[in-house]
């Protein structure tokens, strides 16, 4: 496990190398803000929140861009690492980028509610149920995405990894539409909206679990 953190880390630190993640959060919760006292108000928040969607898959894919410019996976097949401790380490990185998107996203939520109490009303639940899908939509990306770049690297299959992007944009839209009618204006507070969230969350972990197998399969036997 302590190898895996050390490979998590080292992804951590190729992402702050290209672009600031702490940067890069902060403009976007300062133009989500600011949308917050343009005419666009209301819709603000779904901005925000798309934008750091986008910022954060994009996280996703950094470390693999690193790797395939450096030939990082040649150096580490060379070091005194198991390949699993490398896979573990990716798919812990994406979980920390998951917890930074759903903490920066509620801190965005909670400012803009503070600032302008008004102007959510009784959709504020709502947004914070919303919040959920995000940080979710990016696990399930990370378990589509991550098998294809253990087995055939970014250079190799870039639409293979860019086409859950468009996937999850075009399903997060969807579901932000239809959020208060699927689970009610309490979001999943609500007894229906806790049901639908447990069987989301257990389907999810599934599919995160068995992404992470396979992973750890198909990067086993990759030619490095």
């Amino acid at each position: 496990m302590r190898n895996a953190y050390k490979m998590m880390m080292l992804d951590m630190h190729a992402v702050s190398a290209r672009n600031n993640v702490v940067y890069i959060y902060l403009a976007i919760d300062l133009i989500t803000i600011g949308l917050a006292y343009s005419p666009m108000r209301e819709d603000a928040f779904l901005i925000g929140f798309g934008g750091m969607i986008g910022g954060s898959g994009a996280y996703l894919i950094t470390p693999f861009i690193s790797s395939a410019q450096r030939s990082l996976d040649a150096l580490y097949a060379m070091l005194p690492i198991r390949r699993r401790d490398v896979v573990h380490g990716h798919y812990l990185f994406a979980l920390t980028v998951g917890l930074l998107m759903l903490g920066n996203t509620w801190l965005t939520l909670m400012v803009i509610h503070l600032l302008r109490p008004a102007l959510f009303g009784s959709d504020f639940q709502i947004l914070l149920s919303i919040s959920l899908v995000g940080p979710y939509m990016l696990l399930m990306m990370t378990a589509v995405q991550y098998p294809i770049l253990m087995r055939v690297s970014y250079e190799k299959a870039p639409y293979a990894v860019f086409l859950p992007f468009i996937v999850t944009g075009l399903f997060v839209g969807y579901l932000g539409g239809i959020s208060s009618q699927f689970v009610g204006t309490a979001g999943f507070l609500s007894r229906r909206g806790l049901r639908i969230g447990g069987i989301a969350l257990a389907v999810g972990a599934v599919l995160f679990i068995g992404s992470l197998w396979l992973a750890r399969r198909l990067y086993e036997y990759r030619d490095l």
